[in-house]
């Protein structure tokens, strides 16, 4: 039988409706998984997994005889005995998988019975989605041979550039990389959205981007975006980058942050810690813009204590909700400061947008009303106003710098079969691609010292997850809501710890492939626990310092090449020991608040517990300021060393990563890089 016709198998059809048996529910087929199957869409994704539903659905009638004709109890028996076979397991696993995303998934024109089941609904009943005027792109036929500055990246660094140098009356052009995609677009798909991306990411470069990770054996694997979203972590390609479908956490680093170095000293060679080139004091003035110009709501107390202000947040913070109100007792009682969490989502109308609406899938999707604030419908919306022309669908696969002038040579309409390439001049280019794609374009073409690639590093993230007795995450969003920084720069936690906050709600797809210990991996047991006992799952998450590692960088592939010839990146991760003891810190004390919000059951999952990403969405660090070209890449203005019109503008920039949620330091910075590129014009 072609693997194709896995739908078509009745020992397929006969377990998956074993493994999500009727109820007062449809069975798994009926609810969703056989529409799933028969997805021409669903078909792509799983063309690697269907030879083993084939497979398992012919082991099971080999040893039945039709397995289809078994009644119940025997049908069971026997996919028992398919999970425990280690032959059979990794075919019974991936059937069980298939079960789920076609069970419990959201998808583009498919909502099957298990979300109905568990009480999601993607949109709040009433809610009417608002599909915002895309911004003008002047296409390829559009460009100018040359402009003041070009910005290669539009999101949140690229974006407060070209706010900047737009305002001041700079021709600016702002290059990203993506095609034009509208907010419907990037989101309600639970398998292909940046929070999951299960299969090929929506929000990837698409197939022809292949990476070479590295580990400490040597030479790496290659992987390439499509149906693994692994190499391209959570990052997002489109305009606005990651702040288009980000839940918008939006701290300022502490003092400390900044003096890293100074504070807590390299424990050995391996470690990278550097101090920035200037301090809190230095970007305080351009954080308070960044806020406002974002547009953040958020509480002036004990979060912000540490962090001197010279204005308050233009918004009130959200409103409290259940998780809020539990956390915050628990902290009271613990004698811990906490708060609502500042989010760049309007609490209330805002900027000619609405209020958020509470819909539970923030995290990883763009927003249905316009309320979530990112660099597209704030900064880059200004700059426009301001003349910023935005072209879309265009890479940049080569820089030079020059007495004279800079040079960038466009791939433009590089998702369609009219890819050509254009070289545009300008007087300077502002490189704000991230921290993998940044290093990479500086490296291969040849611009930039051997510290260019160098101290790759991310965030530490910690799960710590309970049973408590009335739901506090009733799939109302956005998500996160309450921290606290009492672990900050404190003696609990090493090296600068980090912040606690409540876990998102988990998605019913999330919920479902991690049952607990003692719940049945499938079967009535399962479905029964999807309905009454996931709700009552709740945790802690922790975001903390990493310790960058000497080892860890961005290069170029002599292996991997994209779809222009370029090398590909690659990535080495390596995790330093210090950063280990954060991890460990970090879930000591998530789970002493869980443990005084008298949760029970408390653990930290043994898959997930502690991780960190090559190419995570919190990556920076390879185009590291510093007052020194012995030890830096870039001066304290982000010009690359070396050069003389070539500035970077992002997380690249980091000597280190603060302990919260980098983007509001990325905006604040870039704010500042390109007031000073403003005021010393080339």
């Amino acid at each position: 039988m072609p693997a194709a016709d896995a739908a078509a198998h009745p020992a397929v059809r006969a377990a998956v409706a074993r493994i999500i048996p009727a109820d007062r529910w449809r069975d798994g087929w009926a609810g969703g998984v056989g529409a799933y199957l028969a997805d021409p869409v669903s078909r792509r994704d799983l063309a690697g997994v269907l030879p083993r539903l084939i497979a398992l659905g012919d082991w099971l009638d080999r040893r039945s005889g039709g397995f289809a004709e078994l009644d119940p109890d025997r049908q069971d028996a026997l996919l028992r005995q398919a999970e425990a076979d280690p032959d059979t397991a990794p075919d019974f696993a991936a059937l069980r998988r298939v079960c789920w995303e076609g069970y419990y998934a959201l998808r583009p024109g498919h909502e099957p019975d298990g979300l109905a089941m568990v009480g999601y609904r993607a949109l709040p009943e009433g809610v009417v989605p608002i599909e915002p005027d895309p911004l003008p792109d002047i296409g390829s036929h559009g460009l100018a041979p040359a402009y003041d500055a070009i910005i290669i990246g539009a999101g949140p660094g690229g974006g407060a550039a070209a706010r900047v140098l737009a305002a001041a009356g700079r021709s600016v052009l702002l290059v990203e990389r993506a095609p034009a995609r509208t907010n419907a677009q990037l989101r309600g798909d639970h398998l292909h959205g940046k929070r999951n991306a299960l299969y090929w990411p929506t929000l990837g470069p698409g197939p022809g981007y292949p990476r070479e990770l590295r580990g400490e054996e040597g030479p790496g694997l290659l992987v390439d975006s499509i149906g693994d979203a692994g190499p391209y972590g959570l990052n997002a390609d489109v305009l606005g980058g990651g702040t288009r479908v980000w839940q918008g956490m939006s701290w300022r680093f502490l003092p400390e942050d900044f003096r890293m170095q100074t504070v807590y000293g390299n424990p050995d060679a391996d470690a990278a810690l550097a101090d920035w080139p200037f301090d809190y004091d230095e970007l305080e003035p351009f954080y308070t813009r960044a806020e406002w110009e974002i547009g953040v709501a958020g509480e002036e107390g004990p979060l912000t204590a540490r962090t001197p202000r010279t204005r308050g947040y233009p918004m009130p913070a959200m409103e409290t909700e259940p998780a809020r109100d539990l956390l915050g007792s628990a902290a009271d009682r613990l004698g811990w400061g906490w708060g609502p969490i500042p989010l760049a989502i309007n609490s209330i109308a805002h900027d000619g947008r609405p209020a958020c609406a509470r819909c539970p899938q923030c995290v990883g999707h763009a927003c249905p009303v316009d309320a979530k604030n990112g660099a597209h419908n704030t900064l880059i919306a200004r700059a426009v106003a301001d003349g910023c022309s935005v072209l879309q669908d265009a890479e940049a696969i080569e820089v030079r710098d020059g007495a004279a002038r800079a040079e960038v040579t466009l791939m433009v309409d590089a998702s369609t079969d009219r890819a050509r390439e254009v070289t545009v001049r300008a007087d300077v280019v502002v490189v704000s691609a991230g921290a993998v794609e940044t290093a990479r374009l500086l490296l291969a073409s040849g611009l930039g010292n051997e510290h260019v690639g160098r101290n790759l590093h991310d965030h530490r993230f910690v799960t710590v997850l309970g049973d408590v007795v009335d739901p506090v995450k009733p799939f109302i969003g956005p998500g996160h809501s309450v921290a606290t920084l009492d672990h900050v720069h404190a003696e609990t936690v090493p090296y600068g710890g980090g912040v606690l906050v409540d876990l998102m709600g988990m998605l019913p797809l999330t919920s479902a492939g991690s049952p607990p210990r003692g719940v049945a991996s499938w079967g009535s047991g399962h479905k029964e626990w999807m309905r009454e006992g996931r709700a009552h799952i709740f945790g802690v998450f922790g975001m903390g310092q990493e310790v960058p590692h000497r080892g860890s960088g961005v290069g170029l592939s002599r292996r991997a090449r994209d779809r222009w010839g370029r090398p590909g990146a690659t990535m080495s991760k390596l995790v330093h020991s210090a950063s280990r003891e954060i991890d460990a810190g970090l879930g000591v004390q998530g789970a002493r608040w869980l443990e005084a919000a008298d949760a029970t059951g408390v653990h930290i999952p043994r898959r997930g517990g502690a991780t960190a990403s090559a190419a995570g969405e919190h990556s920076c660090g390879t185009a590291r300021m510093g007052s020194s070209a012995s030890a830096a890449a870039t001066d304290p203005e982000g010009r690359v060393y070396g050069t003389r019109r070539i500035v970077v503008c992002d997380s690249s920039l980091h000597p280190t990563n603060g302990s919260v949620n980098p983007t509001l330091t990325i905006v604040a910075n870039a704010l500042r890089v390109a007031e000073h590129l403003q005021a010393r014009w080339v």
